[in-house]
């Protein structure tokens, strides 16, 4: 007979942790001292198995997969279990004291925590023996989501994580171990995609289009969409325990427009009204126009990144300059944008700076600024800026341009990155932050971002797609021009680029943090 499991907490959380558990066979306690909680639960999983069996994908009888749920308010029941779950509401104390007495009842069961908020070690310090604590943070739905952080504190015993990521692998999850650090890791690496998606709505790009941009980008959804249907509230209050949990790092920071909403009550779809009224809900992207084969005016793609590659790969363009329209200019830095090309209007990428910015060091050319993340799929919107001095020939070239090719575009307010750019560098360069941290080594972190999150492409792969110098030109180039830290590329990037290395493959061992400190403390040796 496999081992028994208890569950505390029948809410959305600790149902589905307990019908994974009853799905794999374990006998299953599952508590909360409410029993209409329960009786909810158990509603709720029936439905849900219900649903599976109609689809084909549960291989026993509902019935049988119920009948190893066993509801209980007693926590004695739960002290006999071989492994607790906790999944009550985010209360430090409250999480310490059932554990705490867990612990009493049991000096040898395996004690675990689902908190996305507090740190293992924090959680376990009223328990007896708390080498038997550790964090299995499942993603919501637990019965859906194949992540699972298995998260080790100060003092849990290593030899438990390690059967715990074997436990989860039994019960058709995909963990990831991570050390015990704020936010742990997906929590942590996902606070750009909303922090700087409100940061630009702030300064005027509209929110439909910032949804609209990141869908383009492949994201399964925007930040404003996600938002309403996680909750304002719920990821408010993610944003500031992971600001507060960093003593107030600015790149963490939560965004004043949020917290009017939450403070509002408009808190997304389970309120009817967040960033969208429900419904209709969320705009759809406009239908793309047709592509062109005729009249398409012919750029000069300037260049040598993996984005001025894609575009010469797909899209029409000319060698030759008596052909030329416009000069489409992909590189980052600008200091090395001149001026070329006589007579020829210039659209330039904007990563690393503002078109205004760039316009002056083609001395009053027709200019627009451009964005456009490799790889550049079918469904990409593209991203156009004209300077503060108004739109000119090279905007509307741009236009035809893209449009003739079967793409949308977006005539922006004037801001340094774009949108899509610039959120995904925010990702990479904090990927890169918890890595040099060794919360988890390169390949996790690719995957339980794609897992957790739904991301097209891990942030560290990413940042390998589109060269990590590029990346790094194009942070040093927005701390440069808005002057806030949170753009600040992270040393690790930096020393990087400047070893030759492409690849976060291509860093010594880099799993762990204990790893991560053997090798940091070998080169100063």
């Amino acid at each position: 007979m496999k081992e028994t499991v208890a569950i505390l907490g029948a809410g959305t959380m600790g149902r589905g942790i307990a019908q994974v558990a009853a799905m794999a066979r374990h006998p299953v306690w599952l508590y909360d001292p409410y029993p209409a909680a329960i009786e909810k639960a158990l509603t709720e999983i029936r439905a849900d198995l219900q649903k599976m069996a109609e689809k084909g994908r549960l291989p026993e009888p509902v019935e049988a997969v119920l009948a190893r749920l066993h509801p209980t308010g007693s926590l004695e029941d739960c002290a006999r279990a071989d492994l607790v779950i906790e999944a009550v509401p985010e209360q430090l104390e409250l999480k310490q004291e059932l554990l705490g007495k867990l612990g009493e009842l049991n000096p040898y069961n395996i004690l675990a925590t689902n908190t996305s908020t507090f740190l293992v070690s924090a959680v376990a310090a009223r328990v007896e023996h708390p080498g038997r604590v550790l964090g299995l943070h499942f993603f919501n739905p637990a019965q859906r989501m194949k992540l699972v952080e298995v998260v080790g504190g100060l003092q849990t015993d290593p030899t438990l994580l390690e059967r715990m990521h074997t436990l989860m692998q039994a019960w058709g999850k995909e963990p990831v171990q991570v050390v015990d650090a704020p936010g742990f890791l997906v929590n942590r690496v996902a606070r750009p995609f909303y922090g700087e998606a409100l940061r630009l709505y702030g300064e005027g790009i509209p929110k439909e289009h910032i949804d609209w941009i990141m869908r383009g980008l492949g994201f399964p959804m925007g930040p404003f969409e996600l938002m309403d249907l996680i909750g304002l509230d719920v990821n408010y209050a993610a944003s500031s325990s992971v600001y507060q949990s960093f003593y107030g790092e600015p790149r963490y920071r939560p965004h004043p427009l949020q917290f009017q909403r939450v403070a509002a009550g408009l808190l997304g779809r389970k309120s009817g009204q967040g960033w969208y009224r429900y419904p209709p809900g969320p705009p759809p992207l406009p239908a793309p126009p047709p592509a062109q084969t005729q009249a398409i005016p012919l750029p000069l793609i300037i260049g040598p990144n993996p984005l001025a590659k894609e575009l010469r790969a797909r899209f029409q363009h000319t060698e030759n300059v008596a052909e030329a329209r416009f000069v489409l200019d992909c590189r980052v830095m600008l200091e090395r944008k001149h001026d070329f090309f006589e007579n020829l209007p210039v659209v330039s990428l904007v990563w690393g700076h503002s078109a205004s910015s760039i316009q002056a060091e083609f001395r009053g050319r027709a200019l627009a600024g451009f964005s456009l993340v490799p790889p550049v799929g079918e469904k990409a919107v593209v991203e156009l800026y004209a300077p503060l001095s108004g739109a000119n020939q090279a905007l509307r070239l741009a236009q035809t341009y893209f449009g003739a090719h079967g793409y949308n575009t977006l005539v922006l307010p004037d801001q340094p990155g774009g949108v899509g750019f610039r959120i995904l560098a925010l990702l990479i360069n904090e990927a890169v932050s918890a890595l040099a941290e060794g919360v988890a080594g390169p390949t996790d972190l690719n995957r339980a971002m794609r897992l957790g999150t739904g991301y097209p492409l891990g942030p560290l792969e990413w940042a390998e797609r589109i060269w990590l110098k590029p990346v790094l030109r194009a942070l040093d180039g927005l701390h440069a021009e808005l002057g806030e830290d949170r753009y600040r590329p992270h040393p690790l990037l930096r020393r990087m680029v400047a070893a030759g290395l492409e690849t976060f493959g291509d860093l010594p061992g880099v799993s762990t943090r204990e790893d991560w400190q053997t090798h940091t403390t070998e080169e100063t040796e």
